[in-house]
Formats: structure tokens, sequence, C-alpha cells
């Protein structure tokens, strides 16, 4: 597995994408790798991922390709990262939570859910862990500087399904509500960086383990006479 992976993604166009520029687009698909887009001066000009996810692809594809081996390899003592970085509104929440955190359809659901379910799936159906902890340190930055961190832990009787259930709830509650300002671009866009890191410790085979997947959402990476953000939100 390469150290690391770039990958594009495309979201479907907003009823106001389409409402003010109709169904046109600049995109060109090649293949599952490459695509064409054109410029200001209707160039065409061609670029490269490691995988490209086009209109209708799934949040379970971006899981298996990208983030499911880093999951696994976390189990194995090797550390691995997602990040999502992109313009204001290009879906970069949504392919990190989903609609919701605590959102019920599988189809939807964010990257994070999916690696908090694979982390206790890999254990479950492990037959060498003969202990694991899991904690989870979560932080993030607003415009104003300040910088909020939380810890959670897999502490007392719990099982795995109650952990899974209780890290989702105050996910939602507490945390990823978010600081939002009214924007030109999206009028609901999060001003903050979100990091989410997971540190697993296990004991396979009386060996001591670790491994740490750290997941980030990005603020929009736009520049900053396109948001009309001034003063504080800039």
């Amino acid at each position: 597995m390469p150290k690391i992976k770039v990958c594009a993604r495309f979201r479907p166009l907003s009823s106001k994408e389409r409402s003010d520029h109709g169904d046109t687009v600049s995109l060109r698909a090649i293949d599952s790798k490459s695509f064409t887009f054109k410029d200001e001066t209707e160039e065409e000009v061609e670029f490269r991922f490691d995988r490209v996810f086009y209109q209708g692809s799934g949040q379970d594809e971006i899981y298996e390709f990208l983030v499911l081996p880093i999951v696994k390899g976390v189990f194995n003592g090797v550390n691995g990262a997602i990040i999502t970085y992109g313009q204001t509104g290009a879906g970069k929440t949504y392919s990190m939570e989903g609609p919701s955190i605590t959102d019920s359809d599988e189809k939807q659901k964010g990257l994070l859910p999916r690696v908090v379910d694979g982390l206790f799936n890999n254990i479950k159906l492990s037959d060498e862990i003969t202990e694991c902890t899991i904690k989870l340190s979560m932080g993030t930055s607003y415009s104003s500087g300040t910088f909020l961190i939380y810890q959670f832990t897999d502490q007392g009787e719990q099982s795995a399904g109650n952990i899974c259930e209780w890290s989702y709830r105050d996910l939602h509650l507490r945390f990823c509500r978010g600081i939002t300002e009214s924007f030109k671009m999206n009028m609901a866009s999060s001003r903050s960086h979100c990091i989410y890191i997971f540190l697993i410790e296990q004991e396979v085979k009386k060996e001591k383990r670790s491994g740490k997947l750290i997941l980030v959402d990005l603020a929009g990476s736009e520049k900053a006479e396109k948001t009309g953000a001034e003063g504080r939100v800039l």
C-alpha cells in the first residue's frame, strides 16, 4: 500500500447551482483515476489522482478504497491519517460525518462512524487480540484562535457496542455542532478545523502493540475574496 494516496470526489450540483448555471459542467471524466477540467480560458487541463470518485459514488466506496486498509493497518501498529480538503460547500464534512453523526441511513454514513464500526469489528473478529483499549481525542479550532479538546476512553465494563453508541451521541451533542457563520458561498458552513485521534492499544499473544488513526476535517480552503468573510470570521 502506498504511503500517501490522494483522491478527488465530486458532489452532485445543488439546486441553486442548477438554477444559476443549469446542468453545464466543465468536467469530463476520462477513467477512474483522471479527468479534464476547463479553466477560465476554456482550455482543458488533465488531472490524475490515485482514484476519482464521480457523482453517484457512495460513502462505502470511499471507505473501502481509502480508509479500510488504514483501519486494518492500525491493528498492525501502522499509524494512518485521512484528511478532507477543499472549498467551502464541496462536501468535506458530508464525506467525513455524513448528514449527521447519528444518522441511521447506512448508505449515507460518513467515514468517521464507519471508522468506529470498523475498529470494533476488527476487535470482534480477531482471535488473537486478548485485550484492547480505544482512546478518542477530538479537537476543533475556531476563528477566534480557540482550540478545544475532548478526550474519551472505553472505561468501565461497557461492551464495544455501548462504547460506539456513546461516542456517536457525545460527538453529536457536545462537539460537532461547530460554529456557523453566514457566507455567500455556503450559508451553513463551519469555520472550524476538526481533528479526531483514535489511539488503539492492544495485547496480541502477550505482545503489546499500539497504532494511531487520525481524521481531519479542514475548514474551507477558498480565496478570501470569494467568501465575503471579513474581520473575526476571516
